[in-house]
């Protein structure tokens, strides 16, 4: 596939990936934290130990190398045992950046580097919304060469000082974290998140998501599928969540979005470029699909 039409790759730059690392800690048992839906996507890294992590009542154990990514920031609980009182991460971060380290009394268990991963939810993209809450990656189990297993050796390193541009390299090498644990989680054996990993499909997005993808029409798209009309459209609704139709306008609104927060470039120019016919009926379909008027996206990102 010509890397300038990876669907992946523009998604997750559409989504502005923002991230942060909280902490690379030493946890002495007993220690619990408990971690509320936030919105943003956790993530656990276990540098060395091991704990437990438990998440809509389901309990796994972690080991020194195992990744534990929340995608949706869903609501769990990671700590040496079940029946230690947990403490709020909140409370965590807070009492680590006033100098008051908790879980230092009692025998070295378990050192974490923790952090999370922040991206536009106000219209999530359907590929986002279809990640599971959860997702455990055992580097121990990863393929020799993966970007994973050189990158978080490099993140252990950069939280162990504070040199000058440490904050901007730690927000580098977490994004490129949560790009390497999505490709690990969709390469993983017996993984089948089917729409990348249908070709068919995957020509099919790389086309919407080309140059003027919008004028691409059904025909068109099931021909580059190498499918009929009925079955590309069944396959790629089910794989989707959206007609191609419906993806189509979608991605077209979204880099439209895009393109008013980031450019002062007129909404007529946008509307036209976008293959509207008029700035009234971009601002319609833009209002319908996104929940606001152009103007008022724009003023957003302003403010």
């Amino acid at each position: 596939m010509d890397a300038s039409m990876d669907p992946l790759s523009d998604i997750l730059e559409l989504i502005g990936i923002r991230s942060s690392i909280y902490f690379q800690k030493d946890f002495c048992n007993p220690w619990k934290m408990t971690v509320s839906d936030t919105g943003f996507a956790q993530f656990h890294f276990i540098v060395r130990g091991g704990a437990i992590v438990e998440h809509a009542g389901k309990q796994d154990l972690l080991a020194a190398g195992d990744v534990v990514v929340f995608p949706k920031g869903a609501s769990h609980w990671i700590g040496d045992h079940p029946n230690t009182p947990g403490m709020p991460g909140a409370k965590v971060i807070t009492a680590m950046q006033a100098g008051q380290e908790p879980f230092t009394h009692g025998p070295l268990a378990t050192r974490m580097i923790c952090g999370h991963f922040e991206y536009d939810l106000s219209h999530p993209h359907p590929l986002v919304q279809q990640l599971p809450s959860q997702i455990i990656l055992r580097t121990a189990e990863l393929p020799t060469g993966n970007l994973l297993m050189g990158l978080l050796p490099l993140i252990i390193n950069e939280t162990k000082s504070t040199p000058i541009g440490n904050r901007v390299v730690l927000q580098q090498l977490s994004q490129a974290l949560f790009t390497s644990i999505l490709r690990a989680y969709f390469d993983r054996e017996n993984t089948q998140f089917a729409p990348l990993s249908d070709a068919r499909i995957m020509r099919a997005l790389s086309a919407i998501h080309g140059p003027s993808g919008w004028q691409h029409s059904l025909s068109d798209l099931a021909e580059l599928a190498g499918m009929s009309r009925s079955s590309f459209a069944a396959k790629f609704k089910t794989d989707i969540g959206q007609s191609p139709g419906e993806y189509a306008m979608c991605w077209k609104l979204m880099k439209a979005k895009q393109t008013l927060q980031t450019t002062n470039l007129p909404i007529e120019q946008i509307a036209h470029d976008n293959g509207y016919t008029s700035a009234s009926a971009f601002s319609r379909a833009f209002r319908e699909t996104l929940g606001m008027n152009p103007s008022q996206c724009r003023a957003t990102s302003d403010a």
